[in-house]
């Protein structure tokens, strides 16, 4: 009997936390195959487990203060005496520090990367990695080639497609989505919208997501004049907004290896991203997609023109993105990929 703990202690309801969801059930199902369990750890009062109330088999929460509070730290070793773990999964440093602690010491320990930043321990941890340039830069701090493991993240296949251009009579609709940071890159956004109307093109975009630079965002909106043209829609639901656009802009300084535009490359949507690490394992420039260079908003206006003004080829663009999700990035891949990666971490010798 094999038992696995798998942990995520996010607060919110986002990319880290969606690849834990993602994860869970092929975690317990490789479990069962070997007469254990995998048994879900999150916080208590975060939005996973309100959302995961309810679910078979329920999901076990523990308090997340720091990862030296007595009180957390007692819980940990808790859930570790009544799961009794074989491997240790962890997706952040936070429960990855906790429950290292707490670990018998014949546990295999496994870290999922989901950025560049992440500390390295060179004879124990195993790293899942969901770019190749994370796999790389574990490699390059020290761990053993053999304990890093590259499981690129993967989207559900969406039942309702973009038809990009198709609508018309009103303006494109340029899309973009995520946490409401910096390293996003939304200013670039809202500076290449303000660039396109300079050019007398019609366009409007639709930013989703919330966060603490919404004050700023829409203070830079209204200094460009750009109020009738650019808009804060909140949170919305992925596939079903992505499905409504034209184009989709991903203009982030820094990503690991962004759901987001899987989602929007699911969909079937031209993207203009910025050519940095994960986006470009992604994305082939001019074939399904295009890249340009980071916080550079007149080489993204560029793109986001290009792409407004040749319809046909941005569709294009679209249909061999979707068709690389299709082969590369969906459940099945993910299911395959991350059972092969913990049959070799629990075979270790």
């Amino acid at each position: 009997m094999t038992a696995i703990l798998h942990a995520m202690l996010g607060k919110g309801l986002g990319g880290l936390e969606q690849v834990f969801l993602d994860y869970q059930p092929i975690l317990e199902a490789w479990a069962a195959r070997r007469g254990g369990i995998c048994a879900g750890v999150v916080r208590s009062g975060g939005a996973v487990a309100r959302a995961q109330q309810g679910r078979s088999p329920p999901l076990l929460s523990m308090p997340a203060h720091t990862d030296w509070d007595p009180l957390t730290l007692g819980v940990a070793r808790r859930i570790v005496r009544a799961v009794k773990p074989a491997i240790i999964l962890s997706h952040g440093q936070r429960p990855a520090r906790l429950f290292e602690k707490a670990a018998p010491k014949d546990a295999r320990l496994a870290i999922c990367v989901h950025k560049p930043v992440f500390e390295v321990d060179t004879t124990r941890t195993d790293y899942i990695c969901v770019g190749r340039h994370l796999a790389d830069l574990a490699v390059e701090r020290g761990v053993p080639a053999s304990r890093v493991h590259f499981v690129p993240n993967a989207v559900k296949i969406p039942t309702v497609l973009a038809q990009p251009f198709a609508e018309s009579g009103r303006p494109p609709r340029i899309l973009a989505a995520g946490r409401l940071h910096a390293k996003k890159g939304f200013d670039v956004l809202i500076a290449a919208a303000a660039l396109l109307r300079d050019r007398g093109l019609a366009f409007e975009v639709e930013i989703a997501g919330e966060g603490d630079e919404r004050g700023k965002l829409e203070g830079l909106i209204a200094e460009h004049g750009l109020a009738g043209r650019v808009r804060l829609v909140g949170w919305r639901d992925a596939s079903a907004f992505l499905a409504t656009g034209d184009v989709f802009a991903f203009p982030s300084y820094q990503e690991g290896f962004p759901l987001v535009l899987l989602e929007a490359m699911a969909v079937g949507l031209p993207v203009a991203a910025s050519a940095i690490p994960g986006p470009d394992e992604m994305i082939v420039e001019g074939a399904s997609g295009r890249l340009s260079p980071p916080g550079d908003a007149a080489a993204l206006a560029d793109a986001l023109a290009g792409l407004i003004a040749d319809p046909a080829a941005s569709i294009a663009f679209g249909q061999k993105a979707r068709a690389d999700v299709l082969a590369h990035y969906g459940p099945d891949s993910l299911a395959r990929r991350l059972s092969a990666v913990v049959d070799e971490i629990a075979n270790r010798a």
